[in-house]
């Protein structure tokens, strides 16, 4: 049996820091964790190089090259690699993501923000969540748009199935959180009111015009399961069935 042979890289340990092209991917991360990796980097030394194209674009390491700054340092251990091409843009991302799908330490606002530089879809809803960010959270704006699988959205796979259907939505959540607060509109029981829409009431807005007026009556009256995860989503799903019985039953009438 042949083993097939894997492409390997070259390596530098004294690759010139001033030589290197960072992305622009997830910068005010990488900010934030280079101070807290130089007394690492001071006790451990290089333990690790970085990933570098044969261009010298940065593909993985970003915070360690800002940490080696911090130190003064001019040069950097680095691992070479010449099949990236990184003058194409969403390649160089798709490297750049690929190798932290396994990161925990990206969350889903930093996909978001990172596919949102070549997709029309990330980057619409990147932007509606930057425009409602003090009152929704970034999953449940997340699902508001995709409705997808968390492993397709790392992948860069989300795509905005009802614009108009998920502005509908943000906008009655937000006006929610505005007038009674995230201590009453918790992020957990958004997530099952954007199940409920999704799975029960699609494309319903008379349907789901009703249940945001119940939802506002819990809100309003400090209603035990406003806040409950266990007796939020069963009390809406009944308020639907009722709903959908009396509309039912009127328009037999007519």
């Amino acid at each position: 049996m042949n083993t097939q042979e894997i492409k390997r890289g070259e390596y530098n340990a004294y690759y010139p820091i001033s030589e290197l092209k960072m992305a622009n991917v997830n910068r005010d991360k990488v900010s934030k964790h280079a101070e807290n990796f130089k007394s690492k980097l001071n006790e451990f030394s290089w333990m690790m190089p970085i990933v570098i194209s044969s261009r010298g674009d940065v593909i993985e390491g970003h915070h360690r090259i800002e940490s080696a700054k911090l130190l003064s340092q001019k040069t950097i251990p680095a691992y070479i690699v010449n099949w990236v091409d990184t003058e194409e843009e969403a390649e160089h991302l798709e490297a750049i993501i690929s190798l932290n799908n396994g990161n925990k330490a990206w969350n889903t606002l930093d996909y978001l923000k990172a596919y949102s530089t070549n997709s029309q879809d990330y980057s619409i809803v990147y932007d509606a969540y930057l425009k409602n960010s003090n009152n929704i959270s970034v999953g449940n704006v997340v699902n508001l748009f995709f409705w997808t699988t968390r492993n397709k959205f790392k992948k860069g796979g989300g795509v905005v199935k009802n614009y108009k259907f998920s502005i509908y939505l943000i906008e009655k959540i937000s006006k929610l959180v505005n007038e009674y607060g995230k201590t009453n509109i918790q992020a957990y029981c958004v997530r099952e009111m954007i199940n409920i829409a999704f799975t029960k009431a699609y494309n319903d807005y008379k349907a789901l015009d009703f249940l945001f007026k119940e939802y506002a009556k819990l809100a309003k009256t400090d209603h035990p399961a406003a806040t409950s995860i266990a007796r939020f989503k069963p009390l809406m799903e009944l308020s639907l069935v009722e709903f959908n019985i009396k509309r039912n039953a009127n328009n037999k009438r007519r």
